[in-house]
Order: C-alpha cells, then structure tokens, then sequence
C-alpha cells in the first residue's frame, strides 16, 4: 500500500466485494492483525494495563444502533428491537464500559459520558422512534437548531475545550466526577436535552452488560 497513491488504493477497495451482515454490506478492506499496529488480543491487553496511561474520555450516544438502521432500512434488511438492542450493547455501550473500568483499575485518570439529545430535525426515518435520532453519526438535520440544542452544543465545545487544555484536571471545573464504575460518575449530556451535565451510576445502563463482551453481533456494522 505504501507504494500506492491514493487513487489507487480507492481503486482498490471498490474491487473487493463487500462480505453480507444482517445489518448492512460490511467493508472487507480491513487493517491486517500484525500484534504490531494492529492487535489481535486488545482485551487481554487492556485488562492487563498495556495501554498509555495518559488521562481518558471516552463515551457514546444512546442508540448509535440508529445509525445502522438507516443503511438497513435501504437495503430492505430486517432486524428486531432486540437484535439492535444487542448491536448497541455489543458494539458500544459495554466495550466503552469495560475500556473505561480497565483505566481506572491501572490509576488512570477517567472521564466517561454517554449523550442522550433527542432533536427531532436529527431524525432520519419514517415513522422513527425518538431513540433512534441518537445515532453513531450525525448526517443532515431537518431545519434549524432549537435554543436548547444550541446551548448543548456549546456546553459540549466547552467541555472538549476544557479536556485538551488540561486532560488531567480541566473537567473538574465543570464539576465532572472522575469515572468509578460504582459511583454516581457516567456523565450524561443532553439528558431530557438539557443543556447542563448529570451523573448517573453507569449500572443503569451497563447492568446487560456480560463479564466478558462478546462483539460478535456488532461485528457487521464495521
């Protein structure tokens, strides 16, 4: 690839095949496990501490399965309300759990939210549940912001702000608890799209959760 320019390599993944999932035509022109760059065992690894220990936020949406709703429903593929539920979990709510705990088990400094903003110009499909406007991705919205999303918004930049300018402590100036997977320390964002922060025991979302995640049944989102 190395000797390629970029045309070529475009070129190239438009001739390999996409492999079939239950939720959309999944990419097969993947990074290669080499356990150099890319590594074939990040769980054990993580567990372990083998990471950076350098200060860490990390959080998702509420339903990033919405997004994987939209390519399913334009290819006319099918899945239950529990099949995305398990999507969601499988493939993001429990990994960013479980990455958050490892970092805090090694004495890493942690920060972990989950953002639950539900502005109708953010949803895509007919007949669309509030939920499913909280999806991996943004796309085009329908109209212009609300008031609130626009002071979401800005609390959010304020917040990313305050992390880059000082990853160790920055937070601690918007009041965020540095994560404890049995403390009152998931952050929320844009719960009942409110422009401000609250903390929640991360168990009311993690409790689904296995010992061991199994990403299989997200795998064909990627």
């Amino acid at each position: 690839m190395r000797s390629k320019n970029s045309t070529d390599v475009l070129h190239a993944i438009a001739c390999v095949p996409p492999a079939p999932s239950q939720a959309l035509l999944q990419p097969v022109f993947h990074p290669t496990v080499d356990d150099k760059t890319v590594f074939g065992d990040c769980a054990a690894l993580s567990s372990n501490g083998s990471f950076a220990k350098l200060p860490y936020l990390v959080g998702n949406t509420d339903y990033e399965a919405g997004f994987y709703k939209l390519s399913a429903y334009a290819t006319n593929r099918t899945l239950t309300a529990a099949q995305w539920d398990l999507l969601n979990l499988a493939g993001f709510t429990c990994p960013t759990g479980t990455e958050a705990a490892n970092r805090v088990k090694h004495g890493v400094p942690t920060w972990r939210c989950r953002y639950l903003g539900d502005w109708p110009d953010q949803r895509r499909l007919p007949r669309q549940r509030p939920r499913d406007g909280l999806r991996h991705g943004r796309g085009h919205q329908r109209g212009a912001n609300t008031a609130a999303e626009n002071a979401t918004s800005r609390y959010m930049m304020k917040a990313w702000a305050a992390f880059a300018r000082s990853p160790a402590d920055g937070l601690d100036d918007l009041g965020w608890p540095t994560y404890d997977p049995q403390g009152q320390t998931l952050v929320r964002l844009a719960f009942n799209n409110e422009a401000v922060a609250s903390f929640v025991d991360p168990t009311v979302y993690d409790a689904p959760c296995p010992p061991v995640n199994n990403p299989a049944p997200a795998q064909g989102a990627f």
